[in-house]
């Protein structure tokens, strides 16, 4: 039997239905190519579908359309990727108010600026400021003009701004607070203590305050502007630095504001201290060890002999222990100094025409303070006095006798800081008087025979003047005879002849004082005083 052709007219509506076509009736190759059109695919098939209210899992497949192979394919969602710009930095981070009626360009680099890229400023009132033109460089660097009238406005204060980057795929990254009108300085130098000043270092320490000055490489003003500076001290107001310290007699700590400016007056502030140390005193009354505080370049030393011993018999009072004052003197910051104290030359024993014995030395370093010349002894036979120190010992009395020298030298360009003696006096109706540091023992017949008087030094406390170094009185022979007072400075005072044979006085200890000579016959010798040595920084 032949079929029949029957047109599309021919056929009911809902004739054929899906439940009518058995599977795989329809198959690729039955379709002519083009058979079905965009326009003949009912969109129904998208827009039908649930929407995805949560994140696609890694499993699920998205639908693509592959150019190069003009085929749909599925990926998997973790192959598929958007990625936003990132941005590192723009330059410059500042627009000074001075120039609104120009443009800046800005540098804006980073990573990911894909075609399509720009970026705009954001201020933090949250609203945008679209730059005039944005030049995409590369995947790394855009280029943004800003004409500055649009972020210097008077009496704007947005800043700073944030820089927006809008990538080609429309993801966004932010870098907050990136732009400035006209920025203060910046300090460099911490807030805080600048450090300490120590005593022996307050004219050579300086402290420096550092800022800088974003806009331009101008010059910044330093201003203190609040407390004040430590006593003495000054600001250079170009540079920041302070210097020139007063000594204090205690710690004092000093705090100060200090106002940075630029040349467009903004300014910034902070706030700084200095503590200025108090001078340390340290005194050797036996041998050992300086050890220098780490920092300490130079100290002040006062370094003092023992004193000399005086003979028996109305002798002549022991010369004063050597005495070197030395303002500065050089130390290793952290290393040692060697420290010797002399102690006081022994007098002699009872009995006639012995004289005393001299003071040992003391060393501090490379100084060298020279012990105390003996005080010579009196009667028959007479033993002269010795050479020494700050003061010769005095001249035993009958007959004349003349005092000895002071070997203390003094050094080249420290004359008169330095190293100090005198002679002792000359015995002869009584014993002479020690010489001092200060002055000269006084000799017999003609004048009292004190002894010679010290130097005075605040060292010690640095307010309190003391008096080291005086010479030994002169013994006393006629009767009734006028002793010899020690010198100002630990001399010992001497003996009278009435009653007969009154020792003198020791010299004083940690003094270098002479020592006293006794008076009549037989007088005992007396001991001299230890030496001291002082160091203050």
């Amino acid at each position: 039997m032949a079929l029949t052709k029957i047109g599309s007219s021919g056929l009911d509506t809902n004739a054929i239905t899906s439940d009518k076509i058995t599977a795989d009736s329809i198959t690729e190759a039955k379709i002519a190519d083009a058979a079905v059109e965009n326009e003949h695919l009912n969109i129904k098939i998208i827009t039908d579908q649930t929407e995805l209210s949560e994140v696609a899992a890694d499993g699920d497949f998205l639908i693509i359309y592959d150019t190069s192979a003009g085929t749909l394919k599925k990926i998997q969602r973790t192959n598929v990727t958007l990625q936003a710009p990132t941005v590192s930095s723009i330059s410059p981070t500042n627009v000074d108010s001075k120039d609104s009626a120009t443009t800046t360009t800005f540098t804006v680099t980073g990573t990911g600026f894909t075609t399509g890229t720009t970026a705009k400023l954001r201020n933090n009132s949250g609203a945008d400021i679209s730059f005039n033109t944005v030049t995409r460089n590369s995947a790394t660097q855009l280029t943004c003009v800003l004409n500055n009238a649009l972020i210097t406005p008077e009496g704007v204060t947005d800043e700073p701004y944030d820089i927006v980057v809008i990538g080609g795929n429309g993801l966004v990254s932010v870098l907050e607070n990136q732009i400035n009108v006209d920025q203060r300085p910046v300090f460099v130098t911490a807030a805080g203590s600048l450090g300490s000043v120590l005593n022996a270092n307050i004219s050579t320490t300086t402290f420096t305050i550092e800022a800088t000055d974003p806009e331009s490489a101008g010059a910044v003003r330093f201003d203190v502007v609040g407390g004040s500076l430590p006593s003495g001290a000054s600001l250079n107001s170009s540079t920041g630095v302070i210097s020139t310290f007063n000594a204090v007699g205690a710690d004092t700590t000093s705090n100060f504001t200090i106002q940075a400016s630029d040349v467009d007056s903004n300014v910034s502030l902070r706030e700084f201290s200095i503590t200025v140390l108090a001078p340390v005193a340290q005194s050797f009354t036996s041998s050992g060890t300086f050890s220098v505080p780490v920092g300490v370049t130079a100290v002040d030393v006062l370094v003092v002999a023992g004193g000399g011993g005086t003979g028996n018999q109305h002798g002549g009072g022991g010369g004063a222990g050597g005495l070197i004052f030395r303002p500065g003197f050089p130390v290793t910051p952290g290393g040692t100094v060697s420290v010797t104290v002399g102690d006081g030359g022994p007098g002699s024993g009872p009995g006639t025409g012995q004289a005393g014995n001299t003071g040992q030395d003391s060393v501090f370093g490379t100084l060298t303070a020279k012990g105390g010349g003996a005080g010579g002894a009196g009667g028959t036979p007479t033993t002269n006095c010795k050479n020494g120190g700050s003061g010769g010992g005095g001249g035993g009395a009958r007959p004349s006798n003349a005092g000895g020298s002071a070997t203390q030298p003094t050094q080249p360009g420290d004359s008169g800081t330095y190293g100090f003696g005198n002679t002792g006096g000359t015995g002869q109706a009584s014993g002479g008087g020690g010489g001092g540091a200060g002055g000269i023992g006084g000799s017999s017949p003609g004048g009292p025979i004190n002894g010679g008087i010290g130097l005075a030094y605040t060292i010690a406390d640095g307010t309190t003047p003391v008096y080291y170094a005086g010479g030994g009185g002169g013994g006393a022979h006629c009767n009734p005879g006028t002793a010899g007072t020690g010198g100002q400075g630990g001399g010992g005072a001497g003996g009278s002849h009435t009653p007969d044979s009154q020792p003198g006085t020791a010299g004083q200890a940690n003094k270098g004082g002479g020592a006293g000579a006794g008076g009549g016959t037989p007088a005992t010798g007396a001991t001299g005083g230890k030496g001291i040595v002082i160091v203050r920084y």
